[in-house]
């Protein structure tokens, strides 16, 4: 594995566990990455392909619900709540939408709430990656490419 980061403005925006454990930081600026981490690998941002792969994502997760939508932040929305039953209740249908997501190379986080505002907050809250509450879900999806 590399160590490696992806870049916009000279910023850190993303980044390997592999960076991260030898003191990488999501917002540090570039240069000072490659001071701490000599043989940091550094990708300038390609919003192209971020458009792609959440593309990609979002037509993946289609065999789960018809009800994909895109919201904030890179993250895809998902009305699960009538497919709960037929993927085996939403421990069933997390592992199944992470292994059909691995499959492809990606990993996510993965939000359960009643409300799609819930389900996002979840899914992006740091050291999170599955947490359900109520009776009608709806799942939040953000993909990581690393």
């Amino acid at each position: 594995p590399l160590a490696m980061a992806i870049v916009d403005s000279a910023q850190v925006i993303a980044l390997t566990r592999l960076a991260a454990a030898r003191g990488i930081r999501i917002g540090m600026r570039s240069a000072s990455a490659q001071v701490i981490v000599p043989e940091l690998v550094l990708q300038m941002r390609d919003r192209d392909r971020e458009a792609a792969a959440l593309q990609e994502v979002a037509l993946t997760l289609m065999q789960f619900t018809p009800e994909v939508v895109q919201g904030r932040d890179a993250t895809l929305l998902m009305n699960v709540t009538a497919s709960l039953s037929a993927f085996g209740g939403h421990l069933q249908l997390c592992r199944r939408i992470r292994h059909s997501l691995h499959v492809l190379g990606y990993s996510v986080r993965i939000g359960m709430a009643p409300t799609a505002q819930g389900a996002w907050l979840l899914a992006h809250r740091r050291g999170l990656t599955m947490a359900a509450a109520g009776m009608n879900r709806l799942g939040a999806i953000r993909p990581r490419v690393w």
